[in-house]
């Protein structure tokens, strides 16, 4: 045992000469011992993305390595109900000259999205249309198993190119089948075009989509895609603004949308203010042809307030409004969309040496995460534990 142990120390010791190997974890727990669906009061646990009645949370480690030019990234989740699987990441990188990085794998490569996080979203997040944190307004990365080609020829510019591999099939013996190098490098990829400065960060995005029709009884596909445009705007002294919107290519299809968005964070000292719209353009009926026409407008509104009483403890509060609750549904030529939602949330959060600790009162309408009925007031007190090393 020893002899083992002073090769595993000799070689950690060499290994240190090239490389810096990092160890890390990331957890994020929800306990809610009262959640009240309407009708019935229950118990849910899981992560902030997840909570319900089969327990278990988030637990993850992350393993990477790198030299000067190179390196491995790798994370393992383990997830409500027990299991263990790979995580968000599992790639090698290398980078051939200072301006070009390539990594092949599974990547998480969220790099100029449109992100404006607040409130629950760190803890049990309200569900629908009310869960608006990460892609505001549309302005997401396609991202999975592939390729990523990072370019960044002069100070400030990146050109970041992602190709993925479709691993969605249910069917094991098909999955796969569409991975044409079409499907691959345009359908299922990402590209992000963006300048850094001392204003902020402005970039356009283009995700590829699978071939579709520009009329209902076309029979010919042609290219599609979903265009994003997005800016973060620090310019202004404790205030942060971003601002996107996103635009598909084919317009006459029933989840067509053109959305724009805006999220603000201003801070004065104890005090921070959060705000945030989402708004679009969706079907609103459908033609003699079957095309969907654009028509009808749905409004998100959300802001939140967080006031820190000391270093250890803040106030954390979380109101949202949506003019819809959920996807549409037909009605001969009418697309429908659900009734409105809307949520609050009003806690506390503990700040600890390496974790956060929460706990509050959530409720809403069309806004909880349980299954109930569409006009029932629902109600949960989560109890929020976020963890990392």
């Amino acid at each position: 045992m020893k002899k083992i142990v002073g090769i595993i120390a000799a070689a950690a010791l060499a290994s240190t000469a090239f490389a810096e190997v990092n160890v890390g974890t990331w957890n994020r727990a929800i306990f809610e011992p009262v959640y009240y669906d309407g009708d019935t009061v229950r118990s849910f646990e899981g992560p902030s993305w997840d909570v319900g009645d089969k327990g278990g949370v988030r637990t993850g480690l992350s393993f990477s390595a790198s030299s000067e030019n190179a390196g491995v990234v790798f994370d393992i989740h383990g997830n409500p109900g027990a299991s263990i699987g790979m995580g968000d990441n599992a790639y090698t990188w290398v980078k051939p000259v200072d301006m070009l990085t390539l990594k092949f794998g599974k990547m998480d490569n969220n790099w100029g999205r449109l992100d404006h996080c607040f409130g629950t979203w760190d803890y049990s997040r309200f569900a629908g249309v009310l869960q608006v944190g990460e892609g505001l307004a549309g302005v997401e990365r396609q991202k999975g198993l592939g390729a990523e080609v990072t370019l960044q020829p002069v100070e400030g510019l990146v050109i970041d190119y992602e190709a993925n591999f479709k691993t969605t099939d249910d069917d094991a013996a098909t999955a796969g089948k569409d991975n044409h190098a079409y499907d691959v490098l345009w359908e299922s990829s990402s590209t992000m075009i963006g300048y850094q400065a001392d204003f902020g960060f402005i970039r356009a995005i283009i995700n590829g989509q699978q071939a579709t029709t520009y009329k209902a009884k076309d029979t010919d596909t042609k290219p599609a895609a979903v265009i994003g445009l997005a800016a973060d705007i620090t310019a202004i002294e404790n205030l942060t603004l971003k601002v996107g919107a996103s635009i598909p290519t084919v317009l006459t299809k029933k989840d067509s949308a053109i959305r724009i968005g805006a999220g603000v964070d201003y801070n004065l000292d104890a005090l921070t203010l959060h705000a945030q719209t989402d708004l679009g353009i969706r079907a609103k009926s459908k033609n003699d042809d079957g095309d969907y026409e654009l028509g009808a407008f749905t409004a998100y509104v959300g802001a939140g307030v967080d006031y820190a009483f000391s270093d250890a403890w803040k106030l954390v509060t979380d109101v949202r409004f949506s003019t819809y609750s959920d996807k549409p549904k037909e009605e001969g030529k009418d697309v429908k969309w659900e009734d409105p939602a809307f949520g609050a949330y009003l806690g506390l959060q503990q700040q600890l040496t390496n974790a956060t600790f929460a706990f509050g009162a959530q409720f809403g309408k069309r806004a909880m995460h349980a299954k109930h009925e569409a006009d029932d007031f629902t109600f949960a007190v989560p109890l929020t534990m976020t963890v990392s090393f």
